[in-house]
């Protein structure tokens, strides 16, 4: 890698524990915000009338990952996960995966094609699940899009 390197977002990959193999159109939503207090305005005084003033990290709100992927023949593994990760509606009860999480990356390749940035996620679980839109002389590709939540993010190169 070029140091100084300007790293391009079309060569990418979102990969996950067990699906390594998926054809992925599009990632968005990687995002993590630190929950803060005590940073807006005065939350009391100190000797001599002096105003006290501090940011406080109080918590950690990760955002949803949303990833498109190109629909396959005969690969229904993003949907089987999606209802297998959730309980029958009607009926509830358990899960077939238990409560089981996945882990992933977010990876960013540079121009010689290795790895040149990643953000680890553990804890992912899919919260939504959606087909392409079907019709008549469309030309676009099938699409699946899943929305994922997480329990961590961390920037590890």
């Amino acid at each position: 890698m070029s140091k100084g390197e300007i790293l391009a977002c079309s060569k990418y990959y979102f990969q996950l524990d067990g699906l390594e193999d998926l054809i992925v159109k599009k990632v968005s939503g990687i995002s993590t915000t630190l929950q803060t207090a005590g940073d807006k305005k005065s939350f009391g005084v100190t000797k001599g009338g002096k105003s006290a003033i501090q940011a406080t990290v109080t918590g950690v709100t990760n955002g949803k990952v949303t990833v498109e992927y190109v629909a396959t023949v005969g690969d229904d593994r993003l949907v089987k996960w999606y209802s297998d990760s959730h309980s029958e509606p009607i009926a509830g009860g358990g899960t077939v995966t238990k409560g089981v999480r996945k882990t992933g990356s977010a990876i960013l390749y540079n121009q010689g094609g290795e790895e040149a940035a990643r953000w680890d996620l553990k804890g992912i679980m899919p919260s939504s699940y959606k087909s392409s839109k079907m019709a008549a002389g469309e030309e676009g590709l099938a699409t699946e899009t899943v929305e994922f939540v997480y329990e961590s993010l961390h920037r590890v190169k």
